[in-house]
């Protein structure tokens, strides 16, 4: 047995889902919130990869701030339970992580599968709201310059 069917006949056993790859070797999990969930092997690191797209980003300023918002996020945020990037081919923000498939404990998967789809939602919610992101972010005070006269 391959270790993602091993991976996925212990979430099947854990969750009571049946759970099987496809004909591209991932599984997407559809969880109660609506939020999807891909998994898959990497074939070069052999790890685990999760992804999830979270929406689409309409070209624009605000996509702008949204990116610059994704940005600062992944720098910021501890524990990092994924990275927020972009996938330009459908102009759509998005959610990823890889763990190593080597001794991946069952419950700490479906608990980091939680977490990672919670932040899919927060994220999801605040670009619905019309936000950038979940964060405001806080730029230099206006009395102090910018380093090297910069502008932002």
């Amino acid at each position: 047995m391959t270790p993602f069917l091993e991976i996925l006949y212990g979430l099947s056993m854990d969750t009571g889902l049946k759970l099987y790859p496809d004909q591209n070797d991932a599984c997407k999990l559809i969880l109660e919130s609506g939020i999807q969930v891909q998994l898959e092997m990497d074939p070069v690191t052999d790890n685990l990869m999760l992804g999830s797209v979270i929406a689409e980003t309409p070209p624009g300023k605000f996509r702008e701030r949204i990116l610059k918002h994704a940005l600062v996020a992944n720098n910021q945020e501890f524990p990092n339970y994924g990275c927020l990037c972009y996938i330009h081919s459908t102009n759509s923000l998005a959610l990823y992580d890889m763990l190593p498939s080597k001794n991946v404990d069952t419950m700490f998967l479906i608990d980091f599968i939680t977490v990672f789809a919670d932040k899919v939602q927060t994220w999801k919610n605040a670009l619905d709201e019309g936000k950038p992101g979940p964060n405001t972010i806080i730029g230099p005070a206006s009395d102090n310059p910018p380093m090297f006269g910069l502008k932002s």
